[in-house]
């Protein structure tokens, strides 16, 4: 009886069980798109079509020219309609483009975009069915003296987009025009508005010719740069950045038919010399698999280590956690597995080393509770405090070397006679016929050995050519607008995070003018957050880029309280993948602890920027000292005159000219 129970309980469970489209999870979602307020809704859809537009102009080499038109229609009702001069859409696209969620150019290429994801027009073709039931209608043409009129709906249930209506007529015009009503939304100038949003689009394109007609007047913004941006080159994925999950997708889609021209054709920096390294490496790490959890297990790892972490738990165990030195011999243990947080400790106890000998102990007795912190967080500390960068390098270089080459290792294990000839020849054989192995035949577990060799490999920083910054000359032309009476931008070396994932920080400090934002008595400390070129208006606390600003040190740059100080903070982070932190693309997954790498980089460039404003702050300040000085003498000058005129005869007034005389 109760098995009969427990089958219809079964069966009704799955009664209401369905499948759902991307789209209908996003009709019920329309949060994660960034429609989640009125004036974010209308931002939204000005962001979407506008970097649509910008992409599709530069990946064509056309200067851009976009008009973005805000008509009050109801209430809540308003038309936007946004026009570009970029290269078009086929007609045979037009419903894909904007009724299909996650169909487009960009999410499968690795180069940098404004657009990643696909999901952007159609989102706003969702939006505007979702509130008022109708259409987006586009007009669009190449070129080619056909112009195409058409109305798309989306097909939630299929999400496809649907032709309402299609029309063509003559013409020699090319382009694209969206026109659609939307409710639910408003318009103001506020700082979180589509206003504010051109604004500041147009600082970091300062290519495009972008004209603002909304309910209260026509602004244009005009270019201040005349060169179309070169266009990033797509770019293969580099060993560094690989997962177990990504390197058995690339297995599955290759053309190749050996594991090993697929490793030397579909991934970057790896060369057929380096997969014959490769196989040693596979080797070494193979041999220290075959002794795990033996009775030979430390002295296996002595030979594979060049880091001897006992001895450092010996000499300095007492001032870690006792909790964190069981963690690292768990790491040990797990080897070659967790070597890459190995190294995290394996710094913290380098940089231990160094203080310890270098600090006295009433200074290590002030610190000593510091040591006991995560090592991402003893590092944050002590970068502060004691470190430099070329003491920063120096231990980085360290860290390279801290497991032995396989030869050495393999020369160890022989000398020890743990492994014979003929076994080392089975084992070669073994590696060579997984990468003869067709990719289509990959397991998990190869690429799981393959993934974790390639990690402790050498090579080259990926190449930077998928990455476009804006420019130092060309933000210096775009913050000049500002009328600052100090201006410094900086665009850095690329640098990468997560191992391989190519990244590049560009930054601006403009002071006083039009710098900052307009406060109720002064002006205040604007910060402006860019990705990809493209303005992040909203979730601005939890925007690791703004957290990276606030994190600098103002004070000492001779800002006295950086919230009321006439600063705009200009931050651009461009990369093949940005780490935001939600489909809504409004803030950057970034902190010491997480992306860490680009939180760094970000403050290092602003403090390279905030010295050179030191100077200038600590230069005006001077002069106005200065100045000070001279007023309060001039004050007493008159009364020294004529004190010294009756004692010496002279004239008054010839004592006073050279008073005067003395202090210009």
């Amino acid at each position: 009886m109760a098995e009969d129970t427990n089958a219809v309980v079964e069966e009704s469970l799955f009664d209401e069980f369905k499948e759902h489209s991307i789209s209908e999870f996003f009709r019920k979602n329309r949060h994660m798109l960034g429609y989640s307020g009125r004036l974010r809704s209308m931002t939204t859809i000005v962001h979407e079509l506008v970097t649509n537009s910008l992409d599709a102009c530069e990946e064509s080499e056309i200067l851009p020219e976009i008009t973005v038109e805000i008509k009050k229609i109801g209430s809540e009702t308003f038309g936007v309609n946004i026009e570009d001069n970029g290269p078009g859409i086929p007609p045979e696209f037009v419903p894909k483009v904007f009724g299909k969620m996650l169909a487009g150019s960009k999410l499968h290429r690795l180069v940098q975009s404004r657009g990643q994801q696909g999901i952007g027009a159609a989102g706003v073709l969702l939006f505007a069915q979702m509130t008022t039931g109708k259409p987006l209608k586009i007009t669009t043409s190449t070129g080619n003296g056909t112009i195409y009129e058409m109305e798309i709906k989306m097909s939630i249930e299929k999400n496809e987009g649907d032709v309402v209506s299609r029309n063509t007529r003559e013409g020699f015009w090319r382009g694209t025009r969206v026109e659609g009503e939307f409710k639910d939304v408003t318009y103001n100038r506020r700082e979180q508005g589509p206003f504010e949003y051109l604004r500041r689009i147009s600082l970091s394109a300062p290519h495009a010719k972008i004209t603002l007609e909304d309910p209260e007047e026509t602004i244009v913004f005009e270019r201040t740069v005349n060169d179309i941006p070169e266009r990033p080159e797509v770019m293969k994925p580099h060993p560094y950045g690989l997962t177990t999950d990504e390197l058995l997708h690339i297995s599955r889609v290759t053309d190749s038919s050996r594991v090993s021209s697929m490793l030397n054709g579909e991934l970057s920096r790896v060369t057929m010399k380096r997969i014959k390294e490769l196989e040693e490496y596979v080797l070494r790490d193979t041999l220290l698999e075959n002794y795990r959890s033996s009775v030979f297990w430390d002295t296996i790892v002595s030979c594979y280590l060049n880091f001897d972490f006992t001895k450092y738990f010996d000499i300095y165990g007492h001032y870690f956690d006792k909790k964190e030195i069981e963690d690292v011999k768990q790491l040990i243990n797990g080897l070659p597995e967790g070597l890459g947080e190995l190294k995290t400790y394996c710094m913290k106890y380098l940089v231990t080393q160094y203080l310890v000998q270098k600090l006295d102990d009433e200074e290590i007795k002030e610190i000593k509770n510091h040591f006991k912190k995560k090592p991402e967080n003893f590092m944050e500390y002590m970068d502060k405090k004691y470190l430099n960068a070329s003491l920063l390098d120096e231990f980085r270089r360290k860290l390279k070397n801290i497991t032995k080459s396989p030869a050495e290792f393999v020369k160890s294990l022989v000398d020890l006679a743990m492994v014979s000839d003929t076994e080392l020849e089975k084992y070669r054989k073994a590696i060579k016929d997984l990468l003869k192995k067709n990719p289509k035949e990959m397991t998990w577990k190869d690429s799981e050995v393959i993934v974790n060799v390639l990690q402790d490999m050498d090579f080259m920083a990926p190449s930077t050519v998928g990455l476009r910054p804006i420019g130092e000359e060309n933000i210096e032309k775009s913050l000049n607008t500002l009328e600052p009476e100090f201006l410094k931008t900086l665009t850095r070396k690329p640098k990468t995070y997560k191992g391989g994932v190519p990244f590049a920080v560009e930054v601006g400090l403009a002071y006083g003018g039009e710098a900052g934002r307009s406060g109720d008595e002064s002006r205040k400390m604007e910060i402006m957050r860019f990705s990809n070129h493209v303005p992040l208006l909203f979730d601005t606390s939890g925007c690791g880029l703004t957290n990276a600003v606030k994190s600098v040190n103002w004070r000492r740059y001779g800002l006295r309280n950086d919230e009321d100080a006439p600063v705009t903070v200009f931050v651009n982070l461009i990369s093949t993948h940005i780490p935001y932190t939600s489909a809504g693309k409004q803030a950057i997954a970034s902190s010491n602890e997480e992306n860490e790498e680009i939180f760094n980089e970000i403050r290092q460039s602003l403090m390279i920027c905030a010295r050179e404003l030191e100077k200038h702050i600590s230069k005006l300040r001077k002069e106005k000292e200065e100045e000070q000085k001279r007023k309060y003498v001039m004050k007493y000058a008159v009364i020294f005159a004529e004190g010294l005129a009756s004692i010496t005869g002279r004239p008054k007034e010839e004592i006073e000219a050279n008073v005067v005389n003395l202090l210009r």
